[in-house]
């Protein structure tokens, strides 16, 4: 009883002492927050998914909740729960707060109405896509794959991102995420530098033929109309002979050269590909990290995971999820957050929401 009434005349010292002092930054570092409950998200699922998974977003607000107390934000939290989709073996639900900043009017405290800062635990979901599978025959530019920044780096169970700076309109802001998985295993799969190579042959000759298509169109056209001038001219030979030189073997002449260099356009880039899939297997079976050739927009290199214009192809990996689990369970969490590096009370709400997260009680709810 005597520690309770304690904190208490702490706070109201605390209180009284920040009412006392002229608003400033490090006055609004030392406030206390608020939580507040946000705006209901769109159930999704049957009645008994959205029960257990309702019960499972509960859970990690009262485990953030225990180890965080917002300070200089007014903590805006809710749940969000996807409908179920065919082509993913659980559904999306996910836990997320919005911090909005205290700032100083004067002396008086006020909320901001919005801010770039933004914290989720996602279940199911990840930030690329990674239950579809492209189709290549019908892609005609890229890499053909869904694609990541950067390989995690797996610690003690979970996949840790490096942290990527990134503009959120004209806010600077940097982005954490990691993925708590089963067994120290991904939910996706590397794309190798071969099946990257094998599927940029298709890719290429679909942008081939698309290059072509509207020259062959002009030349069929051009055809057509010869059968209608023919018809039209056959009493006037002379007629015929002026549209044969001056429309119809002019027009021709040029769409089949234009038709020819498209064809040669393309030779270099399917050149390099031939000769790189020639490499030794050991290398072809590394996994993918691409970047367009700035010297040859039709090719790319294979780079490092230091290079920042780099992609890294991936793949669904099916083999990860149980199917026999009810689609309410959770069977890996994408951690994210996102806040402007600038603001002292954003950076301050990133170190500290990030303490509270609670890595082994997230692993326990996979597959519950």
């Amino acid at each position: 009883m005597r520690k309770i009434i304690s904190v208490f005349v702490a706070l109201v010292v605390l209180t009284a002492s920040l009412a006392a002092q002229d608003c400033n930054v490090d006055l609004l570092l030392q406030k206390p927050g608020t939580w507040k409950v946000g705006m209901k998200g769109s159930p999704g699922g049957t009645a008994t998914e959205l029960a257990k998974e309702k019960k499972m977003v509960e859970a990690i607000h009262n485990m953030i909740k225990s180890k965080y107390s917002p300070t200089g934000v007014e903590a805006i939290y809710h749940g969000t729960y996807s409908p179920a989709f065919p082509n993913m073996p659980g559904n999306n639900f996910a836990y997320s707060i919005i911090p909005l900043n205290y700032y100083c009017d004067g002396n008086a405290f006020k909320i901001v109405h919005e801010t770039p800062t933004y914290f989720s635990i996602n279940a199911n979901l990840f930030s690329a896509e990674i239950y579809e599978s492209p189709n290549f025959n019908e892609a005609a530019s890229g890499t053909g794959y869904h694609y990541i920044r950067d390989m995690p780096v797996e610690k003690d169970g979970c996949w840790y991102f490096k942290e990527r700076d990134e503009g959120f309109g004209y806010t600077p802001t940097r982005q954490y995420s990691c993925l708590i998985t089963y067994n120290s295993k991904l939910p996706f799969a590397y794309v190798t530098r071969k099946e990257f190579l094998e599927t940029r042959k298709v890719i290429l000759a679909n942008t081939k033929r698309e290059s072509a298509s509207h020259l062959k169109d002009v030349l069929d056209r051009n055809e057509l109309e010869k059968g209608f001038k023919e018809k039209e001219y056959k009493n006037d030979p002379e007629k015929l002979k002026k549209y044969m030189r001056m429309d119809y073997e002019s027009t021709k002449a040029r769409y089949e050269k234009l038709l020819a260099d498209n064809e040669k356009s393309f030779e270099p880039a399917f050149n390099k590909i031939e000769s790189q899939l020639k490499t030794d297997e050991t290398e072809l079976s590394q996994p993918a990290i691409v970047k367009i050739d700035p010297q040859d927009h039709l090719s790319y290199l294979f780079t490092d995971g230091n290079d920042p214009m780099g992609e890294v192809p991936i793949k669904p990996n099916p083999g990860y999820f149980n199917k026999k689990l009810p689609r309410s369970s959770p069977q890996f969490f994408w951690v994210f957050v996102r806040w402007n590096y600038t603001d002292p009370i954003a950076t301050k709400f990133t170190k500290d929401i990030l303490k509270a997260v609670d890595f082994t009680v997230l692993k326990n709810m996979l597959g519950k």
